[in-house]
């Protein structure tokens, strides 16, 4: 990722999340002050959610070896779409084995609709931050058609299970370390998911600051999450977002 591309997107979800906070007060009916979920057993339920998440990670890797359904997201997205519920089956799953409600997946069941109308108009948002800072407001049409290409519904589908998956971890290990470490942990995790990827192209400093700028913003995007415990707008941000790395100037949709 270019040091252009990465600024965009750092002022991009930076700008979503102020713009959602805002919102959130303007409408505290949509996304009321409350609890957040608890279980009687944390650290079980704790240990569930790896065993989840092992198996997600197990079946990434039949995936990626052309063990599920054979498909990739440029030719065959609608196939690639049910491989990517496949390899996240476990986290829902475990919802239903545990008897626990979508509350503790941040999956509110009131006012969905609007509440993904509210996260498509701070996609649109973030994406004309993104465009004015990277390229111009000029290519926002063809920036826009891109991200919404029919091609792309297999992301579609996974960026929502990722933020389910997501919410699920934040939820159960809040329980046991408590608001401010599991903040920390995963925001860590987040970031260090990019390490590899760095390692693999010669890292620089400014990776590494990089690198701190994903742990903070991941702090305070997960500190909105966990504050209005619903991922459905967010769900629509992080897509739209997730699929600016496959846009450049010239790009058709």
């Amino acid at each position: 990722m270019s040091a252009s591309q990465y600024s965009a997107l750092f002022l991009a979800y930076s700008v979503a999340l102020l713009a959602a906070l805002g919102i959130s007060w303007r409408a505290p009916r949509l996304w009321p002050s409350g609890a957040a979920p608890a279980f009687p057993h944390p650290w079980r339920e704790v240990a569930w959610a790896l065993v989840a998440t092992a198996a997600v990670l197990s079946l990434g890797v039949l995936y990626s070896r052309g063990r599920l359904f054979p498909a990739t997201s440029q030719h065959r997205p609608a196939l690639d779409a049910i491989n990517q519920i496949v390899i996240y089956a476990p986290f829902p799953l475990l919802l239903v084995l545990r008897r626990q409600g979508p509350e503790t997946a941040w999956l509110p069941r009131r006012d969905i609709v609007l509440r993904v109308g509210i996260g498509l108009g701070l996609a649109l948002l973030a994406l004309i931050v993104y465009a004015v800072a990277r390229f111009g407001l000029g290519v926002l049409p063809q920036l826009v058609a891109h991200v919404y290409a029919p091609s792309h519904v297999s992301y579609l589908v996974q960026v929502l299970l990722e933020d389910l998956s997501i919410a699920i971890l934040f939820v159960r290990f809040r329980n046991v370390l408590g608001l401010r470490w599991t903040l920390l942990l995963v925001a860590v995790l987040f970031a260090a998911a990019h390490v590899p990827g760095l390692l693999a192209r010669g890292g620089n400093t400014s990776d590494l600051w990089r690198l701190i700028g994903d742990v903070g913003l991941g702090v305070l995007g997960l500190a909105l999450l966990q504050r209005l415990q619903d991922v459905w707008w967010f769900w629509m941000v992080h897509f739209a977002l997730d699929m600016t790395q496959f846009y450049d100037l010239g790009t058709a949709a």
